[in-house]
Order: structure tokens, then C-alpha cells, then sequence
């Protein structure tokens, strides 16, 4: 059902599967009159919006996925957004690349030793976060670096301290994201197990 392009575990994997263009279409179509000015939108699709995308996704049949959590995350140009870990407690992430238009953003994974002297923010958010504040990531050699394609999807570690930066880049950057209803019960691993049997 699933061709990896490339496993780096524990960070990511990327692959594709049968179908994988109709959900980033949806996806497309539902964002395309819609004007985002904020460096960083998330943007949580409406109930309707996000079944009509979840059916066009086989991992339904195997995971537990979240129907009001069906996100796209939009960054506009020149942004840079800050390491962080995703939620309370969030240990994996589905992301669908659904507008990559250029190799000029990276996203980047850092240890936790790394990062242990910097504050933290984030966690009284509406949507809680778990965001460094302070951190100089230019400080350090990330574990693991990554340039996201265009129309592939990905199983991304969130429970990693992590960023991304589309400073260089002039392109806006769309990337849906699916999560679990019980998001902190399976690790990448344990998901990784679940998709792909390895």
C-alpha cells in the first residue's frame, strides 16, 4: 500500500501511496481563496472539510487519526519558526507536503541535551505547545536534517525537539498535518510498525 522514498528513522520517513494526489487536491482546493498574512497560520480544516480529505487517506484503516485535528500549517516566506516539541504530549505527526515550492526550507532535529538550559513557552497556548524560547540553534549540529518534497508524505517525529526554516526561501509552504485521537499512546516506532511492518 506505502513506497518509502527514504527512511531516517527515528526522525522521519518519507513515502507515497495510491491516492496520494487526490488528498493534497482537497487539501489545495479547500485553501486556495483563502489569504494568510501571518509568518506562521495554523489552520484547523472545518469538520466537512476534514472527513472529505480523511477519506481520500488509506492510513484511516490502520490508525486512529483525529478528525478535528486535521490541519495545514502555512508559512510564508522568510520566516524561521523555533525548536519545539508539538503539544502536550504529540510523539508523531502524518504530513502531507502539500506546497512545496522550492529545496530552501530544512527542518532540523535537535537532542535534548541541546536544548536543556532554555525556557520554555507555550504550554497555556489554546493549542499547547512545547516551544524553546531563547535557544540559539546556530549554536549547535543538529541531529538530523531534512528538505521536505513536493506531494509526499511524511511520518515525522514530534517528539523530538525540532524546527524549521523557510528563511531563505520566497515561496509560501503549506504542509497538512494529521494526528491521532490518543496522540501520546504510540510512538514512531510503534506507528512506523503499524504502516509499513518494519
Amino acid at each position: 500500500m506505502y513506497t518509502i522514498i527514504e527512511d531516517c528513522s527515528p526522525y522521519y520517513i518519507r513515502f507515497t501511496h495510491t491516492g496520494i494526489n487526490d488528498v493534497i487536491d482537497k487539501c489545495s482546493q479547500y485553501l486556495e481563496h483563502k489569504k494568510f498574512t501571518r509568518a506562521f497560520t495554523h489552520h484547523i480544516h472545518p469538520p466537512a472539510e476534514a472527513e472529505s480529505i480523511l477519506a481520500s487517506v488509506p492510513l484511516t484503516s490502520q490508525l486512529d487519526i483525529n478528525v478535528n485535528r486535521v490541519s495545514s500549517f502555512v508559512t510564508q516566506p522568510g520566516v524561521y519558526y523555533r525548536v519545539h516539541k508539538d503539544g502536550l504530549d504529540c510523539r508523531t505527526s502524518i504530513n502531507y507536503t502539500v506546497k512545496i515550492l522550492d529545496d530552501k526550507c530544512v527542518t532540523s532535529w535537535y537532542s535534548d541535551q541541546d536544548v536543556q538550559c532554555a525556557a520554555f513557552e507555550g504550554l497555556d497556548w489554546k493549542i499547547p505547545s512545547r516551544e524553546v524560547s531563547g535557544f540559539d540553534q546556530t549554536s549547535c549540529v543538529p541531529l538530523k536534517s531534512m528538505t521536505a518534497k513536493q506531494g509526499e508524505c511524511i511520518l515525522f517525529n514530534t517528539d523530538i525537539f525540532h524546527d524549521f526554516d523557510n528563511s531563505n526561501s520566497q515561496d509560501e509552504r503549506t504542509v497538512l498535518t494529521l494526528r491521532l485521537n490518543r496522540p501520546g499512546e504510540y510512538s514512531f516506532d510503534e506507528i512506523k510498525k503499524i504502516l509499513f511492518g518494519i
